[in-house]
């Protein structure tokens, strides 16, 4: 900035007076400076030209407390920005001034800290206006951030700038301005900076030309922005009020933004239950819940379908949900992840407990006892948010999401958004039961309970073609009652029902839950054996067979006749296995006539 000529111009042999009031009237002639750093400059600059003196600034965020000069004349402006210390203005002389000047000196800092207060609220202002501006027009998350990051880049003159998020304990880039270096070096160290300002309660400079300014409404930060400033920019040209002005206007838009997302991934849910399965539906729950709720790394899925029963695990992330499905967890137990907070668990309020309060690891041990240890990794957990979710006014689901990270990772936007997942959740589990019941009516025979032949040609096709990408495939048992029409005769048709109900039940008990019982009609009844050769499935046959025969209803054993095809040896068309398995059962029942 080039020296500026005095605002007055003081004639030869000007009194003490004269200079003095020209030094107070600086202040008026250096507004044209947009900035309050290019102001005190401007300032200074100008005493040099008013005054036989040397001039010096210390910036406040680069030197709080700079020592006093050593000359035997100084005067020492301490000029202040929204009550804080923002530079230290020292002016020193050979020779002693004038009482009048020094009077005036003395008195100008508080005419100085007034116009800095003064321009950093017209640049509040004209930034706040603007980012309202560009957030307001932002149709999504990103669009907001984008516009956000670009106005802060113009009116603060950095050279690139970047909103981060922090999601799963990593970054996700929400919007970028400028270019940033790819180098693995340069990529750990703007992670390592972006970290610090999340923790940071404002505004802060950091040695690398890097500034962060954590943008939330609660803590912890979610979200950081960080911009770089060339080299020679110092970092004293940045007002961290306006930057602190900044985030408290960007925050609630951004959180607003945020819950719409959780909001639009719901409704997404809602409308992908109809064409997904209950268990992957459950997967996609929780998945989308930890995406979606700050804080969360893993968590559970717990299910009902009565309130009278316990519930079950549906669904794990960072837990063997292998291990953890067939332990059923009592409502007790499920209370206990919530905490002693009797209206809250009624009412579904989520609730967080933290590792300071409570010992985690013994709870998750109690809770699945019977669980392989390799699944309760419960030492990891450093906070758990608990939600209940009703449907007609009883918990019949329990989302529990995990931290482990930090004990203070929960804050109060991860209660807020895990809130939101109640009703849609309770609406989603009450569709995704009733078309289970339904569709469960529609695809089981109601004697035996087992599958019937609708639900077995559905079976087959999907096996069929899950062979087709590779695998053995399935292998078929063609099953058919020796001399049932005399039981009936003989016994009655109840005699009759039960021995279909026992033959049923000899079949299942000898197959595994993987495979498909039927009841393909009358006294007739097919097997699927998924992903079982040919030798295995004669052996499934002969222990039916073995079963069915101590049936015995007072008019001897029970024979049931078999005939086994498989897609190992008999090929992968569907009705072709079907004749060949029941031809090859009607060769068996000849052997016996």
């Amino acid at each position: 900035m080039t020296k500026p000529e005095p605002a007055t111009r003081l004639p030869e042999g000007a009194s003490d007076r004269q200079v003095a009031d020209a030094v107070l009237r600086l202040p008026v002639s250096a507004q044209a400076a947009e900035r309050p750093e290019a102001f005190l400059e401007y300032v200074a600059d100008a005493l040099e030209s008013l005054l036989p003196v040397r001039v010096e600034i210390h910036w406040a965020d680069v030197d709080v407390a700079p020592p006093l000069p050593s000359a035997p004349h100084h005067v020492r402006l301490n000029v202040r920005q929204q009550e804080a210390p923002y530079a230290t203005v020292d002016v020193v002389s050979a020779a002693p001034l004038g009482p009048h000047v020094q009077f005036a000196l003395e008195h100008l800092a508080d005419d100085l800290t007034l116009h800095v207060d003064a321009m950093t609220i017209r640049r509040m202002r004209a930034l706040v206006r603007e980012l309202r501006v560009a957030t307001a027009a932002g149709a999504d998350l990103e669009a907001v951030s984008q516009g956000a990051v670009d106005v802060a880049v113009r009116h603060m003159g950095a050279e690139a700038a970047v909103l981060l998020l922090s999601n799963f304990g990593k970054l996700q880039q929400l919007a970028v301005h400028g270019q940033w270096s790819d180098e693995p070096e340069k990529v750990a160290q703007l992670a390592s900076t972006a970290q610090v300002g999340l923790e940071a309660l404002g505004p802060m400079g950091h040695a690398d030309a890097y500034v962060t300014v954590p943008i939330t409404s609660s803590r912890p930060a979610r979200c950081v922005l960080v911009l770089r400033f060339a080299p020679h920019r110092q970092v004293h040209s940045l007002t961290y009020p306006v930057l602190a002005e900044m985030a408290s206007v960007a925050a609630p838009v951004l959180d607003a933004r945020w819950r719409d997302r959780v909001f639009t991934e719901l409704l997404e849910l809602n409308r992908a239950a109809e064409d997904t399965s209950t268990a992957e539906m459950y997967g996609r729950v929780l998945a989308t819940a930890l995406r979606l709720v700050p804080g969360a790394d893993s968590g559970t899925l717990l299910t009902r379908s009565d309130p009278e029963e316990p519930f079950r695990f549906q669904a794990a992330v960072g837990f063997d949900i292998k291990q953890l499905a067939p332990q059923p967890i009592s409502e007790e137990a499920a209370r206990a992840w919530y905490g002693a907070d009797d209206d809250g668990w009624h009412q579904g309020v989520p609730r967080v407990l933290s590792r300071t309060g409570t010992n985690i690891h013994e709870l998750g041990t109690a809770t699945t006892a019977g669980a392989d240890p390799a699944a309760r990794q419960y030492d990891q957990i450093t906070a758990t948010l608990c939600l209940p979710v009703l449907r007609d006014g009883y918990v019949m689901a329990v989302l529990n999401l995990d931290n482990l990270r930090g004990v203070c990772e929960f804050g109060a936007d991860s209660t807020q958004l895990a809130y939101l997942f109640g009703a849609p959740l309770a609406s989603l589990l009450h569709r995704q039961n009733t078309r289970d019941l339904l569709r469960k009516a529609a695809l089981t025979d109601e004697l035996t309970g087992l599958a019937n032949r609708r639900a077995f040609n559905e079976a087959l096709a999907r096996e069929l073609k899950r062979a087709q990408r590779g695998g053995v495939g399935p292998s078929l048992l063609h099953m058919d009652l020796k001399g049932f029409k005399a039981i009936n005769d003989t016994f009655g048709h109840d005699v009759g029902d039960e021995v279909l109900s026992g033959v049923a039940a000899a079949i299942r008990s000898n197959v595994r839950t993987i495979d498909v019982p039927v009841r393909y009609g009358g006294d007739e009844f097919v097997a699927l054996l998924v992903d079982t050769p040919h030798a295995e499935a004669l052996k499934v046959a002969e222990r039916i067979q073995s079963a069915v025969a101590h049936l015995d209803v007072g008019n001897g054993p029970i024979h049931i006749d078999i005939g086994v095809a498989s897609c190992e040896q008999d090929g992968a068309d569907g009705a072709q296995l079907i004749r060949i398995a029941d031809k090859r059962m009607y060769a068996a029942k000849r052997t016996h006539w």
